[in-house]
């Protein structure tokens, strides 16, 4: 028989029905806290084979002492049954959010479904028939989750490579192999898994930072952006390549803001500027040559200030002394201003004139 494994994630989930639960955007489902039942029901898994045998049904929950958990399977030939005299698809029948769970759980009684009690692993080698119909049921009030679910055809791996006389499925001999083999399976599982995390794009968010640090770059500065950590990480091999200069700096910064900054470096300013003007800019650009301006076009929140200057610290030349300067779009003249003839207004804005205001020659209205 083919080991096929089935992975109950978000889209088949989507296509079935839940009771008393929300889902996480990686289909993680949790638990409604006052609602009294939480139920999944799963459209049939198809074999594609009469009487197919089946393995194992195996979840991961958590959901408190007060609370029960039921799980009703049955695999059947059938995928419609008559009701009422009219034939009726079972997984529509089953997806109704309109029946009542009573009628459901009659249903499962009817066809001789197995029930079995707070089991997240459940062997499934009594059960035979190309569809399989599978609930997950908590019972009383509480917070928890359901998630990785899983339906293993097999069930072991290990049973093959015993001769023929020791194969009868379902004996003791078969489910006591299957403790074992559903061990084996699981760490199989773990360490297919390894590839995406050790990928900076799939890998969870909690080892991201352990990543930069591997990499040489601490990002234990409370960023919340997934997408700016990964992007860091990614970025973190050539920011070392590159430390000390201020294309790491600029790097950073675009990272983090997600525009182009601008670099102003005091010593190289001075070289431009002569006298009484030299003086004026010491109050943008500092008194030192080691101090460096960084013009940024939209406000900067403390925070993310915090979290940039964190990271540039890491990376900027050696002495040097980075001031953040946030560009305003906009400004406002007071009373006793005026624009000179050469002066512009770059963003078109409606506007009206004082009482006794006059315009002169040079002034176009467009």
């Amino acid at each position: 028989m083919v080991g096929i494994c089935y992975s109950i994630k978000k889209n088949r989930i989507e296509s079935g029905l839940t009771v008393g639960f929300t889902m996480d955007t990686d289909g993680t489902l949790v638990m409604n806290e006052h609602e009294p039942r939480h139920a999944l029901y799963v459209r049939a898994l198809d074999c594609a084979t009469q009487d197919g045998s089946w393995g194992r049904l195996s979840f991961e929950a958590e959901y408190p002492e007060n609370m029960t958990c039921y799980v009703y399977v049955r695999a059947l030939n059938e995928s419609m049954f008559y009701r009422a005299g009219k034939l009726t698809k079972i997984d529509d029948f089953l997806c109704d959010k309109e029946e009542s769970p009573t009628i459901k759980r009659e249903f499962f009684e009817r066809v001789d479904a197995k029930r079995h009690i707070n089991h997240k692993d459940v062997l499934l080698y009594e059960q035979r028939g190309r569809y399989l119909y599978f609930v997950i049921e908590f019972v009383g009030e509480g917070s928890g989750y359901l998630r990785n679910i899983k339906v293993d055809r097999r069930g072991d791996n290990f049973m093959q490579t015993f001769p023929e006389v020791y194969r009868e499925r379902n004996s003791f001999f078969h489910r006591y192999l299957s403790i074992f083999s559903s061990i084996y399976i699981d760490f199989q599982q773990d360490i297919e898994q390894l590839p995406k995390l050790l990928d900076v794009n799939t890998c969870p968010v909690q080892l991201l930072i352990t990543y930069g640090k591997w990499l040489g770059i601490d990002l234990d500065c409370d960023i919340q952006d997934e997408k700016i950590l990964r992007e860091l990480v990614r970025e973190a091999y050539s920011l070392n390549r590159m430390k000390g200069t201020k294309k790491a700096i600029r790097t950073i910064a675009k990272i983090m803001l997600g525009e182009e900054v601008l670099l102003l470096e005091h010593n190289i300013m001075e070289d431009y500027l002569a006298g009484k003007e030299r003086m004026d800019i010491v109050k943008l650009y500092g008194s030192s040559i080691y101090d460096v301006v960084m013009l940024v076009e939209h406000p900067v929140s403390e925070l993310v200030k915090s979290q940039l200057m964190y990271l540039i610290d890491q990376f900027k030349p050696l002495r040097s002394r980075i001031h953040i300067v946030h560009l305003k779009s906009d400004g406002m003249l007071d009373s006793h201003s005026y624009l000179d003839m050469n002066a512009r207004v770059f963003e078109v804005e409606n506007g009206g004139l004082d009482e006794n205001q006059i315009m002169d020659g040079v002034v176009t209205l467009t």
